[in-house]
């Protein structure tokens, strides 16, 4: 099984003419409306750069090229997802020019490599451990019993 370091090690140099363009994390935050990602998409790219270039052996590390817009993308999206708003991601891979399964290669290597950073909660709850209000008593005077003492005075017997 190939790592996803080393797949998206390959990603680096599979890159077209056309998506070597720099794509500005403004931009992005004007367009998709979330300009208060800005800061946390410039330090999600930080990190990831400099986990990958450390995971990478030293002869590789001169010919990673994180100027491709795809890494400003997957950056800006999973940002905004652990933000919980919503981004169009198609329309998203249409700007940063590239193709779904290298976003999805390069989305995959920064929850990896910046778990700490990217973490998206996406676990669900079982309901039966969530507790709510189960406990309480129905406050409608239609559910209620006797026994519970749920008659209302003008209701059942008086005592």
């Amino acid at each position: 099984m190939v790592s996803s370091i080393e797949f998206s090690y390959k990603t680096f140099s599979r890159a077209s003419p056309s998506s070597r363009t720099k794509l500005d994390i403004r931009e992005l935050g004007i367009q998709f409306g979330c300009f208060r990602l800005i800061p946390f998409v410039k330090k999600g790219l930080s990190l990831y750069k400099d986990r990958f270039l450390a995971s990478l052996p030293s002869s590789k590390q001169a010919s990673a090229d994180f100027t491709r817009p795809v890494f400003t993308a997957v950056a800006f999206y999973l940002c905004a997802k652990k933000h919980k708003l919503k981004i169009d991601k198609v329309r998203l891979i249409e700007v940063c020019g590239t193709s779904e399964s290298e976003f999805f290669c390069v989305s995959t290597s920064m929850k990896d490599l910046c778990h700490d950073v990217f973490e998206i909660s996406s676990e669900k709850k079982d309901p039966k451990e969530v507790k709510g209000n189960r406990e309480l008593p129905d406050v409608l005077p239609e559910k209620r019993k006797f026994d519970d003492g749920g008659y209302l005075s003008d209701e059942g017997p008086e005592g």
